[in-house]
């Protein structure tokens, strides 16, 4: 379990909500993490609570990481999270990436311009985790780019990844493990 999460999130300079019980909430414990997948939440009326413990359609977690849209994070689970689906990565296995990738939901409509503040959380939030668990901004997927009929998260991924790098670069920690 990600119990790390909150503190890594923090040590980046986020401002973090921890969600009651996020450190027990999660569908079993991760195996070796690859990376994190981005998403947006297709709305901005979806509540923390749907996030952490699911909708009628379909189980909780939806993700480990909410961003909101004023670049609160609100940390939801320690755990597998329920949020990739079927895809196809060549480093990653089609039926149980879940279990090898961090989520990180931005809350916002589909199409939507991405506040400035929330952008960077986004930037902070996937760098934060990075540097934790010693993977390199390759290590950043798009929803889209792992379901070609997946839209999210709506943003340039080539952008994030090379402003993460920068991000990384730039607030290099001297415990820094990212290669």
């Amino acid at each position: 379990m990600m119990v790390w999460l909150a503190d890594a999130l923090r040590a980046e300079g986020l401002d973090v909500d921890e969600i009651d019980g996020w450190r027990a909430n999660g569908d079993g414990d991760f195996d070796d993490i690859w990376g994190i997948m981005c998403h947006n939440t297709a709305g901005d009326d979806i509540a923390t609570d749907a996030i952490a413990l699911g909708t009628g359609e379909r189980p909780g977690p939806l993700s480990n990481v909410l961003i909101r849209r004023d670049g609160t994070v609100a940390v939801v689970a320690a755990g597998v999270a329920h949020h990739a689906g079927p895809g196809y990565h060549p480093d990653l296995p089609r039926d149980d990436v879940d279990t090898r990738t961090i989520g990180i939901h931005a809350e916002m409509r589909r199409r939507q311009k991405y506040p400035r503040e929330q952008y960077l959380s986004y930037v902070r939030c996937c760098a934060a985790i990075l540097r934790h668990i010693n993977r390199s901004a390759s290590h950043v997927l798009g929803h889209q780019e792992w379901d070609t009929g997946k839209v999210d998260p709506c943003l340039s991924m080539d952008q994030l990844r090379a402003d993460i790098v920068a991000h990384l670069s730039s607030h290099a920690h001297s415990d820094s493990r990212v290669v």
